[in-house]
């Protein structure tokens, strides 16, 4: 049953993930601050762990790889390097918004500083943060999951395949 429960989880949070990058993906808006007039795409950065952590970061990485495969989004992923400040993440997050990636996404709640401070110097950007909804702005989408429901969703799915009580 717990096999079932992470497959559903990581199937609603990369499909959620997909809707919304196709959501802001279309935008061709360039940074306020030297960036392009033409997005490059994507811009992806993962938290703790990284690729490979069977958590958030596979399922922001398999959203990203399905926005490539079929919407032909293309885009940028960084990964993190251990014991690294927020500083850091605000860097990282300027990197990818002043390479002209739209929108950028930090993916887990750690990010919600760097993301409220790097969305205040590119407004023109579009900015998502998954796990948290504290940020208030007009260029920051909150990409909140409600883990009940996927999990109600995998007891449904349990007992269709039940075949005996």
């Amino acid at each position: 049953m717990r096999r079932v429960s992470r497959i559903a989880v990581a199937g609603v949070a990369t499909a959620s993930l997909a809707v919304a990058l196709s959501a802001c993906g279309g935008s061709s808006t360039s940074a306020s601050s030297g960036g392009s007039a033409k997005t490059k795409g994507i811009g992806l950065a993962y938290d703790i762990g990284g690729k490979g952590d069977q958590s958030f970061n596979d399922a922001a990485y398999a959203g990203f790889q399905k926005a490539e495969t079929d919407l032909k989004i293309s885009g940028r992923d960084i990964e993190p390097q251990d014991g690294e400040s927020d500083a850091d993440k605000v860097q990282r997050l300027e990197q990818l918004a002043k390479s002209g990636y739209n929108p950028v996404i930090g993916v887990g709640f750690v990010y919600a500083p760097a993301v409220k401070e790097v969305a205040a110097k590119y407004p023109k950007v579009t900015f998502g943060i998954i796990d948290d909804e504290q940020d208030k702005a007009a260029n920051i989408a909150d990409l909140v999951f409600h883990e009940e429901q996927s999990s109600y969703l995998a007891g449904v799915a349990a007992a269709k395949a039940t075949k005996k009580n």
